[in-house]
């Protein structure tokens, strides 16, 4: 199966759910369990809000073209390391592994993500609110 993103946006996010995720995030997309075997696009300040992150199932090719009638070239860079030049025409495509990378669990995957999600990410954590001092009543 092939897939073909016809898109105008700043940049494009492609991930697997163990990779990129904080970029993903901020960007606006869903954080998505280890274990799920899929690809996750999230553009980068599209253009458009009907753009939205999505998740697609592993084993779909993504195919990403730069256009003919772009402005200008692109670049990519693969896990932040060196960047290439993408010019008019040119397309990148994406698939997974059939070799997904094994995870390392303190007890079981789920509860392990969702705990370390918890923990860093503060929920179901509230700051303890102060009393209401004589000070405060005048107010």
């Amino acid at each position: 199966m092939s897939v073909c993103v016809c898109l105008w946006t700043s940049g494009l996010i492609v991930s697997t759910p163990t990779g990129s995720t904080a970029y993903a995030v901020a960007a606006g997309a869903s954080m998505i369990h280890p274990n799920v075997p899929a690809i996750m696009i999230t553009p980068i300040c599209p253009h458009s809000l009907s753009f939205r992150p999505i998740v697609v199932p592993a084993g779909v090719e993504l195919k990403i073209n730069l256009s003919p009638d772009a402005r200008n070239t692109a670049w990519v860079s693969f896990d932040g390391r060196k960047r290439q030049e993408i010019c008019h025409g040119d397309s990148i495509t994406i698939i997974t592994s059939c070799f997904p990378v094994p995870s390392i669990c303190f007890r079981d995957p789920v509860t392990d993500w969702f705990e370390s999600l918890a923990t860093c990410l503060h929920w179901n954590v509230r700051k303890k609110q102060n009393c209401f001092g004589s000070e405060d009543e005048e107010f």
